[in-house]
């Protein structure tokens, strides 16, 4: 038996290009520490990926909000809810930053001598490949 899937990842994705910039700047200015399985460890003053887009988002003066950090979670109210966020996108965060998930993906490849790509979150490839600010902001750069 066989099993066709028309399963599709654009290679570009759309993401609000002023947020994509300056998203790119930080994690790439060596202002941020990079940190895994949380977007921040305040005790550590450190982030993962995520955590410096919703440290962004946080600092942005034109966004009016009450969310905020509360320790190592991003605490925010959707739909007069009050939620905690520990290591996906906060909602606004996302919607300010135009993606379409809480834990965007990109293609990868693993084997720099294989030309199969896989798809893997941006949490994933900070958390669990150990790949650098600088490596997860050439991904973001060429892909959204």
């Amino acid at each position: 038996m066989s099993l066709n899937c028309s399963c599709s990842f654009a290679l570009t994705q759309a993401m609000n290009q002023d947020v994509k910039q300056k998203w790119i700047a930080a994690l790439r200015s060596g202002d941020y520490k990079q940190t895994r399985e949380q977007l921040r460890r305040n005790g550590e003053n450190s982030y993962c990926c995520l955590g410096v887009l919703t440290d962004l988002y946080d600092k942005d003066e034109t966004v009016e909000s009450e969310d905020h950090w509360c320790g190592d979670l991003y605490s925010y109210t959707c739909s007069g809810f009050k939620y905690k966020a520990e290591s996906v996108l906060p909602q606004p965060v996302m919607e300010w930053a135009g993606l379409k998930d809480y834990n965007p993906s990109v293609k990868y490849s693993r084997d720099t001598t294989d030309s199969e790509l896989d798809i893997l979150s941006l949490a994933y490839l900070n958390d669990h490949e150990y790949l650098s600010f600088e490596q997860i902001a050439n991904l973001i750069e060429e892909q959204y």
